[in-house]
């Protein structure tokens, strides 16, 4: 910042010593340094403690300045945003529960008496009572609403209602003008009807807002206690249910307060849930055209909810409409998913018939449905992908039979592919995969048909990727993995194998012929051939770690694309091939350490790229000092240095070279890393305890790490270094051991505790700190 042109008088954020020249680097005094993104943080930050601490000042002198107010004897208190507010329940509140309790008391009272205390009475004068105390319950509700007192008229009205229902009890259990004879159900059937006309007439008339919505709910009780009285079955129950739902619509639609019309939708959703449940539930346990019906009447219903009421609805009568319409056909629980899926399908384009706002909810409903269908083939398609293991442990084995479970429904063929036929029209990115799953299922099919069913399917998902720009990625993925599956089903016979691997090399190396596929299908080329390479092989009886040169010559040819196609997902699958070949001649030193030169070889050849130079002379120098130990070891050499240091001598010379005739130095690990390594760790390796190379070892790692620090240079810091701690550490290991085994048990717990000590007194001093801070930031504000 320019101090002169901006006029203002700059300060060393950290000693508050002017800065009187610009573009300074460090402050001239604490040496603070002025510049990075830290420092422009701090200059931010303390810029705005600066401006707070100005505003703090400017707002104390305005409240000093303003007089504090007085309120005299006799005035009106504060307003209530000025007093402390310590009170738990409201007025209102203290009001509710108080005419709670007492109503819930007065029903105790009214239900006690007329159950335990009717019987010592007359039944007139018993009779007298209870209709003396309902009127005056009942009548009581005009006085007290025209004073004001609507609460306590809303609870005595409810206490009235229960008088009434215990009237109609009182007058059953009594015998009254002779309803002893009477059948229970139907007198309740009655009961309810006529309470609820009466009710509904008292509601209408009482100046009272909860008589209304109660009406409504005792208006739930007549029809389905009639139905009860007539002993229907329970399809007659559903259907009553049903309809009572419908019922509630059509009072919802009639009554005009907010409150009415929530408690008609409310109850009206439960009795739909009921009677929808029931029917699905009669569905599954036994198909019968009954159910089916009852669940076409309810998809009706929850259609007519979504259309007056609430469009989510809809989703309930997709949903029923096609289970119920699974439900009308006799069919096994074989062949059950495959119908309930063609329906949900054309419940899902008979939606498109439907109104804009209903038209999505009912596609969802039809879509549970489907979903439904496919979790029930889940499990044996889920069995159906994993088979292939069981060649894992007897590979070549020649065994064709065909896998089988019975798990595995003839149905899932179809169900996936009904699944997959609707992705495509809504996530059309879950289509490729349920379209793969749809072939693999289909039953019945021969042993080599099935692993060349796939190749094909793979091919054609391949073309599918090719075709269709947004679906590339998972019709590529989905191809690659049915391949994958080919090979893994392929393994039972030596023949099915080559075949396989053969076609997938093929056909992938044909696919990245074509631009859109290029990168995918040449890395899954390039593993396809170093199976190839691996079974013809094993094919031929060679030795595992003979066929592992196969691999690596497979590979070799991966590496000699990816350079060519400049790709890297190809280059990362030879390498891995690579790895593979490598891997197979573990057991054998000698053809381990042939393994490593030829992997070392590569890796060469990858660093003549100068984009891939600094990693893939990493790999070369790491692959080839390894295969130099692996052989150093295979011969049973004892003095490792011999043949090492000359190496070693070697690699510092031209590492020393290449940092001098460089334009660009190169890294002390780059240049001296390989050189040092070669010689340090085979010598770290046989230096024994008790041994003089140890010794020898200790000294020249001491003289490496010195040099490091005289040079500045970090890989003969580092590598010195840690070569001379390991190389202590192995020496002192036994005497450590040894002391450790003779320490008394309650030091390992003492140190324990001693770590925890530490570890929570650093946890107290960051929380110390971080207070501090937050009490400085507090004062500044």
């Amino acid at each position: 910042m320019d101090c002169e042109a901006s006029g203002m008088r700059i300060t060393c954020p950290g000693c508050r010593s002017p800065l009187t020249r610009p573009g300074l680097l460090a402050c001239p005094v604490c040496e603070l340094l002025l510049t990075g993104q830290a420092a422009q943080e701090l200059w931010w930050v303390d810029d705005q403690l600066t401006r707070l601490t100005r505003r703090r000042r400017q707002l104390i002198s305005m409240l000093y300045a303003t007089p504090a107010p007085s309120w005299p004897m006799g005035a009106p208190a504060p307003p209530p945003a000025l007093q402390p507010a310590c009170e738990d329940v409201s007025r209102a509140g203290v009001r509710n529960l108080l005419l709670v309790v007492g109503g819930l008391l007065l029903g105790i009272a009214a239900v006690a008496f007329t159950v335990i205390s009717w019987g010592s009475l007359g039944l007139g004068t018993r009779a007298l009572i209870l209709v003396s105390l309902t009127g005056v319950t009942l009548g009581s509700v005009w006085p007290l609403a025209r004073r004001g007192l609507s609460a306590t008229a809303e609870t005595l009205a409810v206490v009235g209602l229960l008088l009434v229902g215990l009237e109609c009890y009182a007058a059953y259990a009594g015998g009254l003008f002779g309803l002893q004879d009477v059948d229970g159900r139907w007198y309740a059937a009655w009961a309810a009807a006529a309470v609820t006309v009466g009710w509904t007439l008292y509601a209408w008339a009482a100046p009272l807002r909860a008589p209304r919505p109660l009406a409504v709910l005792i208006g739930q009780l007549p029809l389905p206690l009639g139905a009860f009285a007539l002993d229907v079955p329970v399809s007659g129950m559903v259907f009553t249910l049903l309809l009572l739902s419908l019922l509630d619509l059509g009072v919802r639609s009639a009554v005009t307060t907010t409150r009415e019309r929530g408690v008609a939708a409310a109850l009206g959703a439960v009795s739909w849930s009921a009677g929808a449940a029931t029917a699905l539930l009669m569905a599954v346990t036994t198909s019968s055209e009954q159910s089916a019906a009852l669940l076409g009447f309810a998809a009706g219903v929850a259609l007519a909810w979504a259309v007056f009421v609430e469009r989510g609805f809809a989703i309930a009568a997709g949903l029923t409409l096609s289970a119920g319409a699974t439900a009308a056909l006799p069919l096994t629980d074989w062949w059950e998913p495959a119908a309930a899926a063609a329906f949900a399908l054309a419940v899902i384009a008979g939606a498109l018939a439907l109104p804009a706002r209903l038209r999505g909810m009912t596609v969802i409903g039809a879509a549970l449905t489907l979903g439904c269908a496919a979790l029930v083939v889940v499990p044996g398609t889920v069995v159906t992908l994993a088979s292939p293991l069981r060649h894992l442990d007897d590979v070549w084995a020649g065994t064709t039979i065909a896998f089988t479970s019975d798990l595995v429904l003839p149905s899932a063929p179809i169900v996936l592919a009904l699944v997959a036929a609707a992705l495509c029209v809504s996530v059309r990115a879950a289509a490729p995969p349920a379209a793969a799953l749809a072939v693999l299922m289909i039953p019945d099919l021969a042993y080599p048909v099935l692993p060349v069913l796939m190749i094909v399917l793979a091919a054609v998902l391949a073309g599918w990727a090719v075709l269709d720009p947004h679906l590339r990625v998972p019709a590529g993925l989905t191809a690659v993995t049915a391949g994958a599956w080919a090979v893994a089903e392929a393994l039972a016979t030596e023949r099915a194998t080559l075949g396989v691997l053969a076609a997938l090399t093929v056909g992938a190396a044909a696919f990245a012929l074509l631009p859109a596929l290029r990168s995918g299908a040449s890395a899954t080329a390039s593993l396809a051939l170093g199976g190839f390479a691996a079974a013809l092989g094993l094919a031929a009886d060679l030795p595992v770690h003979h066929a592992a040169f196969a691999v690596l010559a497979a590979s070799a040819l991966g590496l000699a694309a990816s350079a060519w196609l400049r790709d890297v997902p190809t280059e990362v699958a030879a390498c891995t091939v690579a790895a593979a070949g490598v891997a197979m001649t573990v057991t054998r030193p000698a053809a381990l350490s042939l393994a490593l030169s030829l992997g070392g070889v590569l890796a060469f050849a990858v660093a003549l790229r100068a984009d891939r130079r600094p990693a893939a002379g990493w790999v070369c120098s790491v692959l080839m000092v390894a295969a130099w130990w692996v052989r150093l070891g295979t011969s049973e050499i004892t003095t490792p240095e011999a043949y090492t240091l000359p190496v070693s001598v070697a690699l510092l010379v031209l590492g020393f070279l290449r940092r001098r005739s460089a334009e660009t130095t190169p890294s002390s690990w780059a240049a001296y890393g390989p050189g040092l390594a070669a010689t340090l760790v085979p010598s770290l390796l046989a230096a024994e305890p008790g041994d003089p190379r140890a010794l020898i070892l200790a000294a020249a790692a001491l003289a490496i790490t010195l040099a490091g620090a005289w040079t500045r240079l970090q890989a003969p810091l580092v590598l010195g270094g840690a070569v001379l701690v390991l190389d202590a550490a192995r020496q002192v290991a036994p005497y450590a051991m040894e002391a450790v085994v003779r320490l008394p048990g309650w030091f390992p717990v003492a140190v324990i505790g001693l770590v925890v000590l530490v570890v929570g007194a650093t946890y107290e001093h960051r929380l110390r700190d971080l207070r501090r801070l937050r009490d400085a930031v507090t004062r500044l504000g």
